[in-house]
């Protein structure tokens, strides 16, 4: 309920600022084009409202001025993204963006129909929520589609690394996560810092670092909140190992210059190294979809008729490869492999199968806010105690390059892109 306010405050205040800022107004109301694509100023104040409001930070004139330069950063970045995804060919359908706010409704006990009625109000509200959704979910695919085929781990890669892991095999292990800020240039570096720095200051304020880390941090672990995992001092850079040997766990430090730019670290525990107990949403799992998009407040005859024409496609699936080959007849190819995972980061509804659903086994339909959808677990990988197996230990490398290559890429877009920020002052 506290959500729902909160949300119907932004609505409130929107249609408030509506009033006094024109869209037709000169470019005076502009604060950045990037390329030939303007961002207006009402752009940057729905997205800050958004994210004061997701932080559960005060709104006041201070505030404002500390964080309109890192909303506008990722405005920037969302459109870059956004664009390069499209000019690639490649979008995110209206049922990923559907589920993508679903989620979002979930995550504050809010029923998707709660969520709708409360930004429905305004039409700026519900198309800023719908266009960061749509940006960070075409942006994924493109890295999934796009670079992830062109990583190579070679055995000379993997057996050093298993070399270095049995090396430190007993030493303490530390659970990251992080905020990081690009400042691939020279003349970037005092802009990053002092970005960085207004983090730091929320931060001190009492703002939630899961919260900043999914708005503001320039890795794909902001997508979990910052939240790297269970690392070791060896596998950083030297400038990270050091400040993470210092610190004790519930400690943020930061800004930390290193590789490309800036970052602030929370510790959050530390474990002794050696065999430790196996949890089991640590297992990783590969996981398809076949999802037909219908919601939940529709007739009740069309919800059996989606239900029945699901039930249709179960009974046809007998394999991954089956799920690939009869899912482009329903749902764009490039969202049916919903990729790797930990069972720990799936969506509620999906745990169940990750843990026990056996493999190439289409689970029962399953009725979520937007649609009707079936599943299957193309490969698992058992959580084990002890030192990690070759696999794991190639899955770790890849999707450490899949990082720095996503990084790289976004790094590029900045470098080839003509950004005219012109005024972030609100």
């Amino acid at each position: 309920m506290r959500r729902l306010t909160l949300l119907l405050a932004i609505v409130l205040l929107i249609s408030a600022v509506g009033t006094r800022v024109s869209p037709a107004q000169d470019s005076l109301d502009i604060v950045a084009v990037v390329d030939d694509a303007p961002i207006s100023k009402i752009d940057l104040l729905v997205r800050l409202q958004l994210v004061l409001q997701s932080m559960g930070l005060k709104d006041s004139p201070q505030i404002r001025a500390r964080l309109a330069p890192e909303v506008l950063r990722s405005l920037i970045d969302d459109m870059l993204k956004k664009t390069e995804a499209q000019r690639q060919g490649i979008t995110a359908t209206k049922a990923e963006v559907q589920r993508a706010l679903a989620q979002i409704a979930a995550a504050n006990n809010m029923s998707v129909e709660q969520f709708n009625k409360a930004i429905e109000q305004n039409p700026l509200v519900e198309q800023a929520f719908a266009e960061e959704a749509a940006s960070q979910i075409a942006w994924e695919k493109l890295i999934r589609n796009k670079l992830a085929p062109t990583v190579n781990v070679t055995s000379q890669d993997i057996d050093e690394e298993m070399r270095r892991v049995k090396e430190s095999f007993d030493k303490p292990q530390y659970e990251v996560a992080e905020i990081f800020i690009s400042a691939d240039q020279a003349d970037q570096d005092a802009a990053a810092r002092q970005s960085a720095e207004r983090l730091m200051d929320q931060l001190r304020q009492g703002a939630e670092f899961g919260r900043l880390a999914q708005q503001f941090s320039q890795t794909p672990t902001a997508a979990k909140g910052g939240l790297i995992g269970w690392i070791r001092p060896d596998q950083v850079d030297q400038e990270i190992a050091d400040v993470l040997l210092k610190m004790k766990p519930g400690e943020i430090n930061g800004p930390i210059r290193s590789t490309g730019g800036y970052f602030i670290l929370q510790l959050r525990d530390i474990r002794q190294g050696g065999a430790a107990k196996a949890n089991p949403d640590d297992t990783i799992v590969s996981l398809k979809q076949i999802f037909l998009p219908v919601d939940s407040t529709a007739p009740k005859d069309k919800i059996e008729e989606v239900l029945r024409k699901v039930n249709l496609v179960r009974t046809q699936v007998k394999n991954c490869n089956d799920m690939d080959r009869i899912g482009r007849d329903y749902m764009p190819p490039d969202s049916i492999d919903l990729g790797r995972s930990t069972v720990g980061e799936l969506p509620e509804e999906l745990k169940p199968f990750g843990r026990d659903l056996p493999v190439d086994q289409v689970s029962p339909p399953v009725q979520v806010e937007t649609g009707i959808g079936i599943f299957m677990i193309c490969d698992r990988q058992v959580a084990q105690t002890g030192m990690p197996t070759r696999d794991q230990v190639t899955r770790s490398l890849i999707a450490l390059r899949i990082d720095q290559l996503a990084r790289g890429y976004l790094r590029d877009l900045r470098r080839a892109a003509v950004i005219d920020i012109r005024n972030a002052a609100l």
